[in-house]
């Protein structure tokens, strides 16, 4: 039976105080289940409750808020998992801002997670050099956020990730498949908009080998990113697939059908990643291959 677990790695030892932002969140969460033992964690939520380490309900777009979390916390290093789409320029832009601001105020290191959504999707595939080009409100949320990090806190480590993926339980955005597929409800999935979806371990684990890394060699962008990349439909019918759904009621379409301008080829070249790490991220087919019965 196949296991959903990264392959063993050696894990890295750091010894620091780290704040976790989003730690109720997807990678958040996952952060704090792979971290080091020697490692000293707290999470933020907003929320979610969080478990296993201390943490605190913080609204980070409000800066008294978070420089009492800073004061109070003393961390040595931020991992900034935390944002919403519902209001970017509040809790994407203005809550990167006060982070930032933390950060300076306490000496901290940070790792920022960036995404590939803040590229124009019309020069595949990117470098970690790519600069942004976003061609909608997500992205240029992202975009602004990013610029912020890099003009103020150079050494930061800014991570542009993809899709991220969790085979069990599903990932919020593969329940909504799965749940409508059961439902009896049609989808509709672009047919020619790439990413590279990386399994939520994979990817902390390779944030931690980072977090590990001398803060010389830690600062800049990496692509930490799949390296398989498929469209939306592709990978709604692996998700199907998976949980052994019909997928006929995954309808392919064009992404020239949204309403909205959309990046359509979002692949990273992982470069610094596949130099400087140990963890290898696997192909999205295989995170999501469906276990063989017994």
């Amino acid at each position: 039976m196949q296991s959903n677990r990264h392959p063993l790695t050696s894990i890295p030892v750091i010894h620091v105080r780290i704040l976790i932002t989003g730690g109720a969140g997807l990678l958040g969460a996952e952060l704090i289940r792979g971290a080091p033992a020697s490692a000293s964690l707290f999470a933020t939520r907003r929320n979610a409750p969080v478990h296993a380490v201390p943490n605190a309900q913080v609204d980070l777009a409000d800066d008294g808020a978070v420089a009492g979390l800073f004061a109070a916390v003393r961390p040595e290093l931020v991992i900034h998992t935390a944002y919403s789409a519902r209001d970017g320029e509040r809790d994407i832009v203005r809550a990167t801002g006060n982070v930032v601001d933390g950060c300076l105020s306490s000496g901290a290191r940070l790792i920022h997670m960036s995404t590939d959504a803040l590229l124009d999707g019309e020069s595949a595939p990117y470098a970690e050099s790519a600069r942004p080009d976003p061609v909608h409100e997500y992205g240029r949320h992202k975009a602004a956020a990013e610029d912020d990090v890099r003009t103020r806190l150079p050494a930061s480590a800014i991570i542009r990730t993809s899709l991220i993926v969790r085979a069990e339980p599903p990932d919020a955005g593969s329940a909504w498949v799965i749940d409508t597929l059961r439902g009896g409800d049609p989808i509709r999935l672009f047919t020619d908009e790439l990413r590279c979806p990386i399994a939520v371990q994979d990817l902390a684990a390779q944030i931690w080998e980072i977090a590990a890394l001398p803060a010389a060699d830690s600062a800049g962008v990496w692509h930490l990113a799949g390296p398989e990349a498929v469209s939306r439909y592709a990978l709604g019918l692996l998700i199907a697939q998976r949980h052994g759904l019909d997928a006929g009621a995954i309808i392919p379409v064009p992404s020239a059908s949204s309403p909205a301008p959309r990046p359509r080829d979002l692949r990273l070249l992982t470069t610094r990643a596949d130099r400087a790490l140990r963890t290898r991220a696997r192909p999205v087919s295989s995170v999501l291959a469906r276990a063989a019965d017994g």
